[in-house]
């Protein structure tokens, strides 16, 4: 664990598998973003509040739905918890399938708790210099944390190193948050998997997106040791521009668990295994 005091109110938690949490001391208010994998993830920011000199109001943000950001909500009753307004019909849809599928990294006992304030394009807490912006890509419900007075912004998995992940089928959605990452007026930006991050990374995500969209092969060093994680993005936008016309054949007996069981460990399947997998499965509709 390493915990990081940056700039003049804020604290990264960054855990041993490498995700960070970025925490927000405010005048009145404390922001969390993001909780990691449980309660227990969470035992070292409440032990860290409790060195500070006056108790304040919690806010938790989450950047978006997937388990790693969001199982740690349920550390802390009663608080506020912000997100996009698509954050818990997403959550509500594929989490308790997370919750049993990746059962080994929970870290503690795990209850899922739903933003209860959510935001369409933009909210603001005006006496904190805090905001909170819609910026889908990484998935649909992505959106950043902006501290203005430190001029931090926290950009949960919207940026990694050395590729992100493609769980959102539009890329053009997903360039357009990259343009505005690149060129938001923030000194520091702060990835939930790849720490503080530069505009090289940004441009280097922005690429890998762009070949991807196009069609192109991409290269070996663009990859690195990442080929799982490339592997995954092939075969999830191929299932993901599936998905609509299999939730519209199935319709009310659409289920996510039975759905997704068709498709296990994605990442490990090669491209044309993987299609004949799906039209297979589309021919049993």
């Amino acid at each position: 664990m390493i915990i990081q005091e940056i700039g003049i109110r804020g604290v990264i938690f960054t855990y041993e598998d490498d995700i960070s949490v970025y925490l927000i001391k405010g005048d009145h208010q404390i922001v969390l973003c993001d909780t990691h994998l449980g309660p227990r993830s969470m035992n070292v920011v409440k032990d860290y509040l409790l060195t500070q000199s006056s108790p304040k109001e919690l806010l938790v943000f989450n950047s978006h739905s997937d388990w790693d950001h969001i199982w740690g909500n349920c550390a802390f009753k009663g608080a506020k918890i912000i997100g996009h307004e698509k954050l818990k019909p997403r959550m509500q849809e594929i989490g308790y399938y997370e919750l049993d599928l990746l059962r080994k990294f929970h870290n503690g006992e795990i209850q899922l708790r739903y933003p209860n304030l959510t935001f369409s394009e933009k909210l603001s807490l005006e006496d904190e210099d805090i905001e909170f912006i819609y910026a889908p890509g990484h998935t649909i419900d992505s959106a950043l944390c902006f501290d203005r007075r430190d001029s931090i912004l926290f950009i949960g998995d919207l940026v990694e190193y050395p590729i992100p992940y493609l769980d959102y089928y539009d890329l053009d959605v997903f360039i357009k948050t990259l343009e505005l990452i690149k060129h938001f007026p923030a000194q520091i930006k702060i990835s939930a998997h790849s720490g503080i991050v530069d505009n090289d990374l940004i441009e280097r995500n922005l690429s890998y997106i762009q070949g991807i969209q196009l069609g192109q092969p991409i290269a070996p060093e663009m990859i690195e040791s990442s080929a799982e994680v490339h592997q995954y993005n092939l075969n999830n936008r191929l299932l993901l521009k599936y998905e609509p016309f299999i939730r519209e054949k199935l319709g009310e007996s659409f289920d996510y668990t039975s759905y997704k069981n068709n498709f296990m460990d994605i990442g490990q399947v090669n491209s044309d295994d993987f299609e004949a997998t799906l039209a297979k499965y589309l021919r049993g509709l």
